[in-house]
């Protein structure tokens, strides 16, 4: 009689048309920032019983998890859509396949507490550091925008996230563009304020990027695990607690970091690319050719495949 974890994966392995052994299976390499995903399946139950190899690749932000793509070192990875926009402009081959909905957003403008800089309009002929093309930088340009104060008269400073958190303290840069969970330890640990966050100010999306390489060969991989990242969200939900303790546990970062992290996240992971995941990109992507952050304008609709569909 075949065993209860026999059916399930045989019924796993005939819906997604996959080889009969997990062993035939190809690899699928996964990026990660700062295994925030890995740790989410763990936490979730979702890496149990995964009929094929998953290669982590782990990045400290999506800059370089996009170069790591384009290169075909790794299949697949979640970047936001200011990055993958700036990565397209820069003549980038991939294709977004999986949406989540941040909704209120996790970036933040942050200066020291004492600092003399209490709203945007603020931030005029002083420093701002940031990572180029990430969604730190998009919160600046629209954050200015809505402001009325013209780019030209802040002065972008481009740094990793770690040398931001260090020019920051140092005083080199006064304010940091960064995102969650950098803005929690920033709050908790280095007695910095937010000055302004992305709610209010610009929507943004995440996208699930994948080589068309790995679309033509790992489909059934790549719809399996977007599949189990929709669930293992989906438990976050009502498991705040437990994510923020894995967190913590598998990534060193400091619990309280970890619990104010998820505290604020708002994730939906949606089960079809919609067409207005498509248009807030698309403003994404027409901000930052109107504030020069791109040299040329970007279409982002032909970048979207729509034929990866999950149950609802």
């Amino acid at each position: 009689m075949r065993t209860f974890k026999g059916l399930v994966l045989a019924a796993l392995l005939a819906a997604f048309a996959l080889p009969a052994s997990a062993a035939e299976l190809a690899p699928l390499r996964v990026g990660d920032q700062r295994g925030a995903v890995q740790v989410l399946l763990r936490a979730a139950g979702e890496l149990d019983h995964v009929p094929y190899r998953i290669e982590w690749a782990l990045f400290p932000v999506g800059a370089p998890l996009v170069e790591a793509l384009n290169a075909d070192a790794i299949d697949f990875g979640y970047v936001g859509d200011a990055t993958t926009t700036f990565a397209l402009a820069a003549g980038a081959r991939l294709k977004t396949i999986n949406v989540w909905d941040f909704g209120q957003g996790g970036s933040a403008i942050v200066v020291p507490d004492k600092a003399p800089i209490h709203t945007v309009a603020d931030l005029r002929g002083h420093r701002v550091g940031l990572v180029r093309g990430s969604p730190g930088h998009l919160l600046v340009v629209a954050a200015l925008k809505q402001a009325g104060v013209p780019l030209a008269e802040v002065t972008l400073v481009y740094l990793s996230a770690a040398d931001a958190k260090a020019a920051l303290a140092s005083g080199s840069i006064d304010a940091w563009a960064i995102w969650d969970p950098y803005v929690a330890a920033a709050q908790l640990q280095d007695h910095m304020r937010i000055l302004v966050g992305s709610q209010g100010t610009v929507r943004e999306v995440e996208c699930g990027v994948a080589s068309d390489s790995a679309i033509a060969t790992k489909r059934a991989q790549l719809t399996d695990f977007i599949a189990r990242v929709r669930r293992a969200y989906q438990w976050a939900q009502a498991h705040r607690k437990e994510q923020a303790e894995a967190y913590a546990r598998d990534t060193g970062t400091p619990i309280e970091v970890a619990t104010l992290t998820f505290s604020r996240q708002q994730v939906t992971v949606l089960p079809a690319v919609t067409d207005d995941a498509v248009a807030v990109h698309q403003a994404v992507a027409d901000l930052y050719f109107e504030a020069g952050v791109i040299p040329r304008p970007v279409d982002v609709a032909p970048t979207y495949d729509r034929s990866f569909s999950l149950n609802p």
